[in-house]
């Protein structure tokens, strides 16, 4: 096998004397001379002086706090924390059609740049802009942009993100456009990334780009427009843009919300949404069968699902997130996946780690291939036993999914387990706080509920 690209630059990066002669060295000394002038010159351009002004704003103006660490940083930075935190385990919540994680973007940077002013109704109104630029990107994009490798909740959630804060902060609408077309420029994320820490920080990079997008153009920073829709931007570039269908998109704005229309996929466990199908199959087989006695796991999906589950045999908890057979293994051995059993790294349990070796994926091609999940084509699990006798189960819809929600005790419960022993009195104000008139102590003092 060759090595990798980035492999080979790093070899070289590392072993090579670079030591250039002293033609090549004049050239590399002029080139920094030249830049320094540059920079010097350019220091008393306007967009220089008003980049200077914006991140001294984000820096300067009280910081924003790092939840559950007791840390204050800048605007930027914290929402980069609390959003990489947030996906860490892939756990939080994401939306159809966008293909994305929206709330682990929009809500860290909403916390970013809200004033101790703002109202549970400010956030919900910020929320609500976000997730439709977020939906409505998704409609005109999706699959096709997903399916070229691109992580959406990065490419999709920095826009987002950038019109979330805007609302949050009284941005016309002149500067929104900015800031949107400003975070465009500043994200990227690839689903060959899953798997590792790259998937969490790609998502803290979107929410610190919508911060940092709307701090730049209230301070009079622009971008171009058409950076979307142009024909060397990024709908373009990012896998094909196809205009009757983001007219489509973009003539619902005002209709009706995305939100309402799409809802949110909850997440009962701790890995990839497209393990979950798998594991509630696997679940409904959970005290009904002997995993001593299974000699044979198939697990159906659709390509594109299994396109970003490559890990069999997991090495770590980043894996594990995105281990069909490990996920699988769980559910019929303990009817569940925690938290817990990703730190105590439950993939090399014996038997979890026999039935892993017992499985296999099966990638199909769906009949609606547009479609995220499809009643036209559920995840199928297949158990063989050592007599011969097979069991199937099918699932179209994970617990969690509009279709199938998870309820409010579950939902609950989920929170006490990630959050452990709290205030009660914390958890009731959170319970109303779209009602409340100031929202900022509730999510940012966490001295008061940790």
């Amino acid at each position: 096998m060759t090595r990798s690209a980035l492999c080979r630059l790093a070899r070289f990066v590392v072993d090579d004397p670079l030591m250039p002669d002293p033609d090549t060295l004049a050239v590399l000394r002029d080139g920094v001379i030249d830049t320094l002038g540059c920079i010097l010159a350019g220091v008393r351009t306007e967009v220089a002086f008003k980049t200077r002004a914006a991140v001294q704003a984000m820096s300067v103006e009280g910081g924003a706090e790092v939840l559950g660490a007791k840390m204050t940083t800048s605007r930027p930075h914290a929402a980069f924390l609390n959003a990489v935190a947030g996906h860490a385990l892939d756990f939080d919540d994401w939306e159809l059609p966008g293909n994305t994680h929206p709330t682990v973007v929009l809500f860290p940077a909403m916390l970013a740049v809200m004033g101790t002013r703002a109202t549970g109704r400010d956030l919900a109104q910020a929320y609500l802009a976000g997730f439709e630029v977020i939906a409505r990107l998704g409609e005109a994009l999706n699959f096709e942009h997903y399916d070229a490798g691109w992580h959406s909740t990065a490419t999709f959630g920095a826009p987002a993100a950038a019109a979330a804060c805007a609302r949050l902060m009284g941005l016309d609408a002149s500067e929104t456009t900015h800031a949107m077309s400003l975070s465009i420029s500043a994200i990227g994320g690839y689903t060959c990334q899953f798997g590792s820490n790259a998937k969490p920080v790609q998502a803290g990079f979107a929410a610190r780009a919508g911060v940092e997008a709307a701090c730049l153009a209230r301070a009079g920073v622009t971008g171009q427009a058409h950076v979307l829709d142009h024909e060397r931007g990024q709908a373009v570039l990012m896998g094909g843009l196809v205009p009757d269908r983001l007219q489509a998109a973009l003539g619902k704005l005002g209709t009706g919300y995305a939100l309402a229309e799409y809802g949110l996929v909850l997440k009962p466990w701790p890995s990839c949404g497209y393990t979950h199908r798998i594991m509630t199959c696997a679940r409904r087989l959970y005290g009904r069968i002997d995993p001593t006695k299974i000699t044979a796991i198939d697990l159906y999906v659709p390509d594109f699902h299994a396109a970003v589950l490559p890990f069999v045999q997991p090495r770590s908890i980043p894996e594990a997130l995105f281990s069909l057979p490990f996920v699988a293994a769980m559910g019929l051995v303990n009817g569940n996946l925690t938290h817990a059993d990703l730190t105590q790294q439950a993939w090399k349990k014996p038997m979890i780690e026999r039935l892993i070796g017992k499985s296999r994926v099966h990638a199909f091609a769906p009949n609606q291939s547009v479609q995220n999940y499809s009643a036209k084509d559920p995840d199928r699990l297949v158990v063989t036993f050592q007599d011969g006798q097979i069991i199937e189960e099918s699932c179209s819809f994970p617990t969690g999914a509009p279709q199938s929600p998870m309820s409010q005790s579950q939902l609950w419960e989920k929170f006490a387990a990630n959050t452990g022993p709290v205030p009660e009195s914390w958890v009731e104000k959170l319970r109303i706080w779209p009602e409340l008139p100031a929202v900022s102590s509730l999510f940012c003092r966490q001295g008061e509920y940790a």
